[in-house]
């Protein structure tokens, strides 16, 4: 019974393994919108309500036939899709490798809230992988001194994006009745709203509304995006988000951490030494005591 459920748990976690390296060369495309004239915050609208319109049809279809599309999950959608949001808008307002640190503080708050709201048991390995974890991201940001704390609104907006998605995906896990297309459509509607609410802060580096000229030339290249890339980099993360538990969503997808942290020192002058790599390393170690030694038990905690 055991190994079957491992064999059960092993492609949502290959796909959210994905999904996360994937997302770790998310904060490229962001930049280039913004390099090219569209202001940071505005970017992160466009990245949540290019694949809106795009699954619109589809959702339309459904709505016509009875069935549903998502919009009455609000309530997850606003905790998953806002996580997303301000954490796009965390990698442009910060460095990405603080962006990305930040917000892999998302073990911790998953299985916090796993244990409190899913009842399961607090293992030794479970542990074991969030301290390996949270001290390759505390290594990687060593410079900065102890603890590592957020240092201007990007930090913040990445520290609550981890928050807010380490809840949103236990009420994934928690309504695993929902459709697929339903947690992906209400992710990328209700992520819009909160980018756009994120946007019009009194932020200057959020930059100004794009003008309508503005608008149509970027529309094509934020609908290419969306297809290619947004869309079925969510569907596969959600999927492996309904299939397995909220600490080791958290916990594997920290391989967004080690792929955005390199591809940052690679393409920019952030740096890449001893630190980053030994903190890197560590998060390996999280990931793989998740996978190959921790057993989620259904029990009681």
């Amino acid at each position: 019974m055991n190994e079957r459920r491992r064999e059960d748990r092993l492609w949502p976690s290959i796909m959210l393994v994905i999904a996360a390296a994937s997302w770790g060369l998310f904060w490229i495309p962001l930049r280039e919108f913004e390099a090219a004239g569209l202001g940071a915050g505005w970017a992160s609208v466009g990245q949540f309500l290019a694949p809106t319109l795009v699954l619109a049809p589809v959702a339309l279809v459904f709505a016509l036939q009875g069935r549903a599309t998502g919009v009455g999950r609000w309530k997850t959608a606003f905790f998953t899709g806002g996580a997303f949001a301000l954490y796009a808008d965390s990698l442009l307002l910060t460095e990405v490798a603080r962006a990305l640190i930040l917000f892999y503080l998302t073990p911790a708050w998953s299985t916090a809230f796993e244990v409190w709201l899913m009842k399961r048991r607090l293992t030794p390995a479970r542990i074991a992988a969030i301290v390996l974890g949270l001290a390759g991201l505390c290594v990687i940001l060593g410079g900065d001194g102890f603890p590592p704390l957020p240092r201007n609104a990007g930090d913040w907006m990445a520290l609550a994006s981890g928050m807010f998605w380490a809840y949103g995906s236990t009420r994934v896990r928690l309504a695993s009745e929902a459709g697929l297309f339903e947690n992906v459509f209400s992710f990328f509607g209700f992520g819009a709203i909160v980018a756009l609410a994120l946007a019009m802060l009194p932020v200057e580096a959020l930059g100004a509304p794009p003008s309508g000229a503005e608008a149509v030339r970027f529309a094509p290249w934020l609908l290419l995006f969306a297809l290619a890339f947004l869309v079925p980099v969510m569907f596969m993360q959600l999927y492996g988000t309904q299939l397995v538990d909220p600490g080791r969503v958290g916990i594997l997808f920290q391989a967004e951490a080690i792929v955005g942290v390199a591809s940052a020192a690679i393409l920019t002058l952030e740096p890449f030494g001893w630190r980053e790599a030994a903190g890197s390393a560590l998060v390996i170690g999280a990931a793989l005591t998740e996978v190959l030694v921790n057993r989620p038990s259904g029990g009681r905690a």
